[in-house]
């Protein structure tokens, strides 16, 4: 499994067409695989391009795009189960006229739960992009979610892995290719309070992210997005 010889030239070809703005990122990211072929993320479905051909960075392309797009929370489509309802009845005595509300307020949170992890991706790339690292939009690499290629001869290309809490099941992740590894960052803890930020791996980056930076990102994006949804509805 390789990649073709002219695979730069069709990437930035196919990206220019799409979105010139991006041209650059999805060469560099095309660069990395010619390198590492099977960190390589395969596409799905009976007739799906092979990794590696004219047709799959075409196709990559695409997804590299929209996967930049807007994300909205979405209510669960899954039917609930009674049985929580009936237990938060008879056991945490809550009274049968809340239940409805209670039910749905959960599922609210789980669709806010669900946006975080994308918006801490957005947040990361907005802040982080600037300053050389390149947002893997589309999930085209396997386990990583940003890479930073290397600016001197002796540097390799950093790999980041990015969770929003350190209990998020995290996907086994050795070298990919000789001397790169897979640098993993989680954003909160899940057995105590607090931020882990101050911990970012690329420790030049530490002073340009942060919570209140992610909080100010979530307001402002969850406002345009309301103003945006608002400008849809007759």
């Amino acid at each position: 499994m390789g990649f073709i010889s002219n695979a730069e030239d069709v990437a930035r070809s196919a990206m220019a067409s799409i979105d010139p703005s991006l041209t650059d990122k999805y060469a560099a990211l095309i660069q990395f695989l010619i390198s590492s072929p099977t960190a390589a993320s395969a596409l799905r479905g009976k007739n799906a391009p092979s990794v590696g051909s004219e047709a799959y960075i075409r196709k990559q392309a695409e997804s590299f795009k929209s996967g930049r797009g807007l994300l909205a929370p979405k209510l669960p489509s899954t039917v609930p189960d009674e049985m929580v309802s009936f237990i938060l009845h008879h056991y945490f005595d809550v009274s049968e006229d809340r239940l409805e509300n209670v039910k749905h307020e959960h599922l609210l949170s789980m669709a806010a739960e669900n946006l975080v992890g994308g918006l801490l991706e957005r947040y990361l790339a907005s802040a982080i992009e600037p300053h050389g690292w390149i947002w893997c939009s589309g999930s085209m690499i396997r386990a990583v979610d940003f890479i930073k290629p290397p600016h001197a001869r002796k540097e390799h290309w950093r790999l980041l892995q990015v969770k929003n809490r350190d209990n998020s099941e995290n996907s086994s992740s050795s070298a990919i290719r000789g001397g790169t590894t897979i640098e993993k960052w989680f954003r909160t803890f899940s057995r105590k309070p607090g931020s882990n930020w101050a911990a970012f791996p690329d420790v030049s980056l530490r002073s340009v992210v942060s919570e209140d930076g992610f909080r100010a990102f979530v307001e402002s994006y969850l406002h345009n997005l309301r103003e945006a949804n608002s400008k849809r509805e007759p």
